[in-house]
C-alpha cells in the first residue's frame, strides 16, 4: 500500500509526522510505550503529594481551564489530522471516525467536569476512565503504525492519559467521591453510544464502532482481548456490557474497601 495515490493526490505513509509508517512501527511493551504510563503514573503521584497546595493555589481554577483545553485541543487534533492524513488505510473519509468510541466520550466528560466540577460528569469520568481508558494504555492496539516518530503516537497518550490523570485530580484535589448510581449512568451513556454503533456497524461492514462490530480474520490483532468474545455483534455486546457492568462493580467496591483498609493500617 505504500506509495498508493489516493484522494486529493495523498500518498499513504508519505506525509511525514502527520502520516503513518509500516504496520509495527509501535513496540509495545517497549520503552517508548512505557515512558508515557511512568509520566502519567508520575504525575498521579505529584498531584497526590500537592494536593493540599493545589487546593488552595490562586490560580487553581484557571489552571483547571487550561487543562480542560489542552485535553480538548487533544481530542480535536485527532479529526483534523484525519481530513490531512486519513486513517490507517489511506481513506480520506471520517465516517469510520465519528465519536462513537469509549474514549472520546471519558475525555469529553473529563473536560467538562474539570471546567464545571459537576459531580456526574467526574462519575461518569471515574468509572470509563479507570475500567475502560487504562486498559488501552496497556493494549494500545489502535497506534500500531505510529511510534514516536509520528504525531498519532503523542496525541493518543494525551487523549487517553489525562482523563485518566483529571479522575484522580478531582479526586485528591477536589475530594469528589463516586457514587453507586454513577456507575449505571455510565451503564446508560454507554448503551446510548451502543446504539447507533451497531447500527453502522452493520450498515458499513468495515468500521467497528465500539468493538462491537462482526469480527473478522485480520480485525484484530494479538494484543487484542475482543478477539476471544463471540464474533456476532449481538453476542458480543451482551459480553461486553456483562463485562463492563462487573469492571464496574470491581471498581466501586476497591473504592469502598479503602477507607475500611487505611483505618485498620492507622490502629496496628
Amino acid at each position: 500500500m505504500e506509495g498508493q495515490d489516493t484522494q486529493g493526490g495523498y500518498e499513504f505513509f508519505s506525509d511525514g509526522f502527520f502520516g503513518y509508517g509500516a504496520e509495527g512501527d509501535f513496540v509495545p511493551y517497549s520503552l517508548m510505550h512505557f515512558i508515557p504510563i511512568a509520566v502519567i503514573i508520575l504525575a498521579i503521584v505529584l498531584i497526590y503529594l500537592k494536593r493540599d497546595s493545589l487546593r488552595s493555589w490562586k490560580h487553581e481554577g484557571r489552571f483547571r481551564y487550561i487543562y480542560a483545553f489542552i485535553m480538548l485541543l487533544s481530542e480535536l487534533s485527532f479529526f483534523w489530522r484525519l481530513c490531512y492524513s486519513g486513517d490507517e488505510h489511506g481513506n480520506l473519509t471520517l465516517m469510520s471516525k465519528i465519536p462513537l468510541q469509549v474514549c472520546p466520550w471519558a475525555l469529553l466528560c473529563a473536560v467538562f467536569a474539570l471546567m464545571s466540577l459537576n459531580d456526574k460528569l467526574f462519575g461518569i469520568n471515574f468509572y470509563v476512565s479507570l475500567c475502560l481508558t487504562i486498559p488501552a494504555l496497556f493494549i494500545p492496539t489502535v497506534i500500531s503504525h505510529t511510534g514516536p516518530t509520528y504525531f498519532r503516537y503523542y496525541q493518543f497518550w494525551l487523549e487517553h492519559g489525562m482523563p485518566v490523570v483529571t479522575v484522580f485530580y478531582l479526586l485528591f484535589v477536589q475530594q469528589k467521591k463516586p457514587k453507586y448510581w454513577y456507575l449505571w449512568l455510565s451503564v446508560g451513556l454507554l448503551f446510548l453510544l451502543s446504539i447507533p454503533s451497531l447500527i453502522l456497524n452493520r450498515k458499513f461492514p468495515a468500521i467497528n464502532y465500539m468493538y462491537l462490530g462482526n469480527y473478522y480474520s485480520g480485525s484484530s490483532n494479538e494484543l487484542d482481548p475482543i478477539k476471544f468474545l463471540p464474533s456476532g455483534q449481538i453476542p458480543r455486546y451482551l459480553c461486553m456490557m456483562a463485562l463492563v457492568i462487573a469492571l464496574f462493580h470491581l471498581l466501586y467496591l476497591i473504592w469502598r474497601l479503602i477507607p475500611v483498609i487505611r483505618s485498620k493500617v492507622q490502629k496496628t
